[in-house]
């Protein structure tokens, strides 16, 4: 079944356009005291329930391997590895460790917003999450380490995404790209270097096995399904009423 024959006119889960959904983030903040942060927390624990769901407790022997941009896209990832972390450590005999590990490909100091940097510094916290920076680690040690992994969470880029995708980004996503059908890729909002609107495939971009998007489909969803794969909507808290004015309501 096609994308568009699936969800696509779903009510209430229509496709609408990146900018689209700024305003309504930005209105959910200023307007309903809805703070990113919580949005944040919203979708990184259903990424982290998509997971659970689609492997169970199989999920216990799997290395999961977090790919972070600097981006609202990469917090999302970090949340959603600590609840894997949490939920993971809990099924777990003492001794065994989870094989969780998270990639930053930036310095942490240049985490663009103040959700993402509160999230990477929990990471930090969090014994059981291996963390790689292009700080401390080199881009040969992150690619390394992708290649070992059974699922891939893809958070480089969210729907802000603009212009040419430089290096490192080119490399990694290549990288993760070359573990199809051996790891599982699962993209946070839509695949990495996909266009929200246009859906333009660039030559950089995510082949994912799932995508997991949040409030509404986003146009590229539809126009670029064939990098997409599997598409979830899932609501993150954000008031209906953010909508007005943003969004045409039949």
């Amino acid at each position: 079944m096609k994308i568009e024959d699936s969800i696509k006119n779903i009510r209430g889960f229509e496709p609408i356009s990146s900018n689209q959904m700024y305003q309504i983030e930005n209105k959910g903040e200023s307007e309903y005291y809805m703070n990113k942060i919580l949005m944040m927390e919203n979708a990184g624990s259903r990424i982290a329930d998509f997971l659970l769901c689609e492997f169970g407790d199989k999920i216990l022997d799997k290395k999961i391997v977090a790919v972070c941009g600097k981006g609202n896209n990469g917090g999302d990832a970090l949340v959603a590895m600590r609840h894997l972390s949490g939920y993971i450590l809990s099924k777990c005999l003492p001794d065994k460790r989870s094989s969780l590990s998270v990639n930053l490909l930036c310095r942490p100091n240049e985490l663009k917003t103040a959700e993402a940097v509160s999230n990477w510094k929990i990471t930090g916290k969090i014994n059981s999450i291996t963390t790689l920076t292009l700080e401390s680690n080199t881009l040969a040690e992150i690619e390394e380490n992708i290649k070992k992994a059974d699922i891939i969470l893809d958070g480089i880029f969210g729907t802000g995404i603009k212009g040419v995708i430089s290096e490192p980004f080119c490399s990694i996503i290549n990288c993760i790209n070359n573990r199809k059908n051996n790891a599982y890729i699962l993209s946070v909002d839509i695949p990495s270097g996909l266009n929200p609107d246009t859906g333009e495939i660039k030559v950089s971009t995510i082949s994912a096995d799932a995508t997991v998007t949040f409030h509404r489909l986003k146009h590229g969803h539809i126009k670029g399904a064939s990098v997409v794969g599997k598409i979830v909507v899932n609501k993150i808290g954000i008031p209906f009423e953010t909508e007005e004015g943003v969004v045409k309501h039949c």
